[in-house]
């Protein structure tokens, strides 16, 4: 196997920050961007009092999906129309039926179970062609494109169809377009088109 300059062998010493060469440009992932990462709350107001007043993000849009409500947060400069193409997003999850379920930042050793952490979103030219990738590469594909299960959307099946109802057809919609990949811990990582198609 070919040394990547990018990612020089160990053992480091410590105390010593490492500067590895750029990584060379690969035509395949040269569109790929880190786009967002998910985190699921309890309280809209005090979440986005503290991204948005401490922080500075603004909200770029709000969806009910029914069950549940995803807020969008970004830079000043981002709208709804760019969020495929923009990088620093942060998407929360405000699930009124989870109200019980202790959520924690993932680095919680005494309580391993606990939820908290969402994904990591990458966004792509062509999400079709970036499963094929991840499955050349051996990784696990568990949501695939065209589906909108409920397992699929990383919440308890008891949240849907309560008293905050259905999910909202609009959001399957966009759903059917995205799909999700596991990394090699288990981290899900969600691959989203860098353009929605609109509802017919």
């Amino acid at each position: 196997m070919a040394t990547n300059p990018n990612h020089p062998p160990g053992p480091y010493a410590p105390g010593e920050h490492i500067v590895p060469p750029p990584r060379a440009q690969s035509p395949a992932t040269a569109e790929y961007r880190l786009n967002h990462l998910m985190l699921r709350i309890k309280d809209p107001d005090k979440s986005l009092r503290f991204y948005n007043d401490c922080f500075g993000l603004h909200v770029v849009f709000i969806f009910n999906t029914g069950p549940w409500t995803i807020y969008y947060l970004g830079p000043r400069d981002v709208e709804i129309s760019t969020t495929g193409t923009n990088k620093g997003l942060l998407e929360l999850y405000h699930i009124p039926s989870d109200n019980l379920t202790k959520y924690t930042s993932g680095n919680d050793y005494n309580n391993p179970r606990s939820i908290g952490f969402g994904h990591i979103g990458f966004t792509v030219p062509d999400v079709e062609e970036t499963l094929k990738r991840v499955q050349s590469f051996g990784f696990e594909v568990i949501k695939p494109l065209d589906e909108a299960k409920t397992e699929q959307m990383a919440v308890n099946d008891s949240i849907v169809g309560g008293k905050e109802g259905l999910i909202d057809e609009g959001y399957k919609h966009v759903f059917r377009q995205l799909a999700f990949v596991k990394d090699p811990d288990g981290y899900w990582v969600e691959i989203v088109p860098q353009a929605i198609k609109p509802r017919p």
